[in-house]
């Protein structure tokens, strides 16, 4: 009965691990690979100019990767993703660029703003192996104090 017991909390144990193993840590080795931040709002699947804003204060965006340094999230596929966004009436997307790629449409780093709190990291240039990433728990007065931060009011 001993055996039968122990073997249960050992098939427990790596079950719950499991769970975490898709599981990682926002992090950044150096917050200097973007000199602008381009925030946008997508308002009932539009954007405009009027919702959209270029950042090129080194202070700020370093305290834009800060704020999400250290943040817990979960591995997703592209389609995920993709189907998750196509689901999104309102968020707010945050592109960090270096030099003149803003006009690439693709820059080093994303992520979006859910309006539920939840974050989608979209992209990491700087990682051979990137892939998205969705953030395990929502963060809505984050939103509310990058926009602060910022000075974004749309």
């Amino acid at each position: 009965m001993k055996k039968v017991f122990v073997l249960l909390i050992i098939i427990l144990l790596c079950i719950l691990s499991a769970c975490t193993w898709n599981e990682q840590t926002v992090e950044f080795k150096n917050k200097n690979f973007a000199n602008t931040l381009f925030v946008q709002k997508v308002e009932n699947n539009f954007t405009s100019e009027k919702l959209s804003k270029p950042i090129e204060d080194d202070e700020k965006i370093k305290k834009i990767l800060t704020m999400i340094e250290g943040m817990k999230a979960e591995q997703i596929n592209n389609e995920e993703l993709i189907n998750i966004l196509e689901n999104q009436d309102n968020y707010y997307m945050f592109g960090f660029y270096m030099d003149d790629k803003i006009n690439n449409q693709r820059g080093d780093y994303a992520f979006q703003f859910l309006e539920d709190g939840t974050i989608l990291f979209s992209y990491d240039a700087k990682s051979v192996d990137s892939y998205p990433l969705i953030s395990v728990t929502h963060h809505q007065e984050l939103l509310e104090d990058m926009k602060d931060v910022l000075g974004i009011t749309f």
